[in-house]
């Protein structure tokens, strides 16, 4: 989403029409990052509610005193209209944080504007937010939620302290470089450490006042003592990533028309890997894929080693974004002629020819990608078999490529974990073009399945592999 948004800048200097070289911008001119009260107010409702995205168990001393706190509360009327929404409205995932951006800060909680068809977001109807709103506050009385969060504060300041060292590596002024066009928001961005590994983007207009974007970023690594990690090797990139969403879904939203066609072709061919990282439309694909190029520039930009932008494109391929080598080819070449393209609003036509000829070849894109990648070409001692030993105590997987060594991703099939023997072990062979399953005690006569989720393995080279699944049954 995996989404967030823009900055603010309060000084920038401009040449003609376009934003030129400015002098490099601390991100201390940013407001610091901060754990919201209202963020966490409602990934704790929704959690409590049972809504996957903000159900993470990463954080386990904060998901424990959340349960230990809460859990009480389950039955509350609020809890109970929640589900309605989400089986009705399907209120979830970037809703729920564009509702807390649009509140007060608590108590109070009452919304900043008035709640409308569109705000705070398409998913609510006007009646839903009010009552949704309303029996809100009534929860955060019933429930404590200030002597909750009050005995919380000592591990928001960790978080925040946490977080600074990545903060301060970001280059605002990158942003309004490349796009071209000089700020007119405020960012805020938001620590959420009861979303997980789910960002969030959401915004709000306010009247007479520049726009606020929010970047809520999730918290998914702990070191052993619970305290939040936020690495900049997977950090960086999804921070650049978010800051780039403020910039690009509106040239998605501007550009609806010309983009549909090619978007719903392609979209049907990647649709499946996209629905998989909830990209439910070709309209959000888009603007992911944009998203995701425009980090690629920007790592192309600032880190000297040329490996780490070229492994980001390679991801975005493993992604579904199997045409990104090619994007990001396009946005070098509007790099080089900003005096004809000064801002990328203007390069939009180019990017919609492109897709256009996309569109028609996506299979092809999709194949050429796949030959990259790895594949299983045979199993050992038996291959999708229906007479296996019930005694073997290994499966060996042979690829036709060298893979990295490092990853393996195995799990269960569609028949569910009672179809899987839970593995003992992983080995790399073969010059790392075998891994060997030490597997468990099979029981006779069982349908069992392995998974292969290849697009999360690496080759040497650092491709993906292509999914596989292994079908096999024991015998008496």
């Amino acid at each position: 989403m995996k989404i967030l948004y823009k900055l603010f800048v309060t000084l920038i200097l401009f040449t003609t029409c376009y934003l030129s070289s400015v002098t490099a911008q601390s991100s201390t001119k940013l407001p610091l990052p901060k754990v919201d009260q209202r963020v966490e107010l409602l990934s704790i409702v929704f959690r409590l509610a049972g809504s996957e995205e903000y159900s993470a168990p990463n954080n386990k001393n904060y998901v424990l005193d959340i349960h230990r706190h809460f859990d009480k509360f389950v039955n509350h009327p609020l809890i109970k209209y929640i589900k309605v929404l989400r089986d009705s409205n399907s209120v979830g995932y970037n809703a729920v944080m564009s509702m807390a951006i649009h509140l007060k800060m608590p108590p109070e909680l009452d919304p900043i504007v008035p709640f409308s068809t569109w705000l705070p977001d398409g998913k609510w109807t006007i009646p839903a937010a009010e009552k949704f709103n309303a029996l809100l506050k009534q929860f955060y009385k019933d429930a404590d939620c200030r002597s909750f969060f009050q005995s919380q504060q000592n591990n928001y300041a960790i978080a925040e302290k946490q977080f600074l060292p990545l903060f301060k590596q970001v280059d605002v002024n990158w942003y309004f470089k490349f796009y071209g066009k000089a700020p007119n928001e405020t960012f805020n961005i938001i620590i959420g450490l009861g979303n997980g590994g789910t960002n969030f983007g959401p915004h709000i207009n306010l009247p007479d006042h520049p726009k606020k974007v929010y970047a809520i970023v999730g918290s998914s690594s702990f070191d052993s003592l619970g305290t939040p990690v936020y690495e900049s090797k997977y950090g960086l990139p999804l921070l650049i990533h978010e800051f780039n969403h403020s910039f690009v879904n509106h040239l998605t939203d501007l550009n609806e028309k010309a983009l549909d066609s090619a978007g719903k072709i392609i979209f049907e061919k990647e649709g499946d890997r996209m629905r998989r990282q909830k990209y439910p439309e070709w309209k959000v694909m888009m603007s992911e894929a944009l998203v995701r190029a425009a980090v690629i520039q920007y790592l192309k930009e600032h880190d000297p080693d040329t490996l780490v932008a070229d492994g980001e494109l390679k991801n975005q391929l493993a992604n579904g974004f199997v045409w990104m080598r090619s994007l990001v080819a396009l946005l070098g070449q509007y790099e080089k002629q900003r005096s004809t393209y000064p801002t990328l609003e203007s390069f939009m036509p180019r990017i919609v020819s492109y897709y256009n000829q996309v569109a028609p070849n996506i299979r092809t894109y999709d194949d050429d990608y796949n030959n990259l990648c790895a594949r299983v070409i045979s199993t050992e001692p038996f291959n999708n078999d229906t007479t296996v030993s019930s005694k073997i105590t290994e499966i060996r997987f042979h690829f036709d490529k060298k893979l990295d060594g490092i990853r393996t991703f195995f799990g269960p099939g569609k028949k569910g974990i009672d179809h899987y023997s839970k593995p003992k072990g992983f080995t790399f062979t073969d010059d790392n073009k075998t891994i060997v399953m030490k597997i468990g005690l099979l029981r006779p006569n069982t349908d069992y399945q392995v998974n292969i989720s290849g697009y999360l393995m690496k080759t040497s080279d650092g491709y993906a592999v292509q999914n596989y699944l292994l079908n096999f049954k024991t015998g008496d």
